[in-house]
């Protein structure tokens, strides 16, 4: 498989499907305007991807797992929203057009992200997805959704991030404490829910989480090298944030070379997860090995 046609052609798919589910918003919220520029700003779209490709090696009903693909992208696109505020990252440029809150004000922008979150609950707590999973899976879902998107993921995250920038000195196990809630934790809830919904046994779910953290903890090392070494037009946001706000990285603790040799340390490590399974899970492998490809 051509790894690369594949994930563009998900990409485009994934736009189409994010835009019609929420097409019905526009005449139910001013806030409609600020929550699609956003959304439907563009991104590699990962997230659902993984999922997507996850539930794809389980289960021929692809349909089925649309709503919770399209969830954690708008999970995912809060996140943006806020990281980019004066507040807490004070970005001006994300995926090559001027932040939400640029365009739409902070008190939108802030706004946007909260209905985003409210929006994905609802989506995957919607009571039609019962045609097409046990009530028990769903709920197990939904819990994930809520551990790995809150205090102990994803915001628990972006916490310590917050914390910690400025520090003097910051040891490797902070930092890979970070990448792991802050990145890592949307990353393991795509394999995940992937895996929960189609069906895997706990053994099984446990070895995707697994790959799930080790490929999040490469992504966000690859994200802090091309921080540190692209440019604004080739990366569509603003670079050398890390720096400007002494941000715990690897790159920081250990220089670009050393950061990159680590992302693939942990890219090998995500997939040795999957190699019990034989070639079931070659789709994901290969995401996670191309995913290195931007440091190349």
């Amino acid at each position: 498989m051509d790894i690369r046609a594949y994930l563009e052609d998900k990409k485009k798919f994934f736009d189409n499907v994010i835009e019609t589910m929420i097409e019905p918003l526009k005449e139910h919220s001013v806030l409609y305007a600020a929550m699609s520029y956003s959304l439907l700003s563009g991104g590699k779209r990962i997230r659902p991807i993984l999922m997507y490709s996850t539930f794809k090696s389980l289960s021929e009903n692809e349909e089925a797992i649309l709503p919770f693909a399209v969830a954690i992208e708008m999970i995912h696109t809060y996140s943006l929203i806020h990281d980019d505020l004066p507040i807490m990252d004070n970005s001006n440029l994300r995926r090559g057009k001027p932040t939400c809150h640029k365009v739409y004000g902070e008190d939108m922008a802030l706004l946007a992200g909260d209905a985003l979150i409210s929006l994905a609950f609802e989506i995957i707590s919607n009571p039609s997805n019962q045609k097409n999973f046990p009530s028990d899976k769903i709920l197990s879902v939904v819990y994930d959704f809520g551990v790995l998107t809150g205090i102990k993921g994803l915001v628990g995250g972006q916490v310590m991030d917050i914390v910690t920038s400025g520090a003097e000195s910051v040891d490797e196990e902070t930092i890979l404490y970070i990448e792991r809630k802050k990145t890592a934790s949307l990353i393991t809830l795509a394999v995940r829910s992937g895996g929960i919904l189609g069906g895997a046994d706990d053994k099984e779910v446990d070895a995707l989480t697994n790959f799930g953290t080790n490929l999040g903890i490469s992504y966000q090392i690859v994200d802090d090298i091309l921080d540190a070494t692209s440019t604004e037009e080739v990366l569509g946001k603003d670079t050398g944030q890390d720096k400007k706000n002494l941000k715990a990285t690897f790159v920081a603790l250990y220089g670009v070379e050393r950061a990159k040799e680590i992302a693939r340390e942990f890219v090998e490590k995500a997939v040795s997860f999957l190699e019990p399974y034989g070639k079931k899970y070659d789709l994901l492998t290969e995401i996670a090995r191309f995913s290195l490809e931007r440091i190349k």
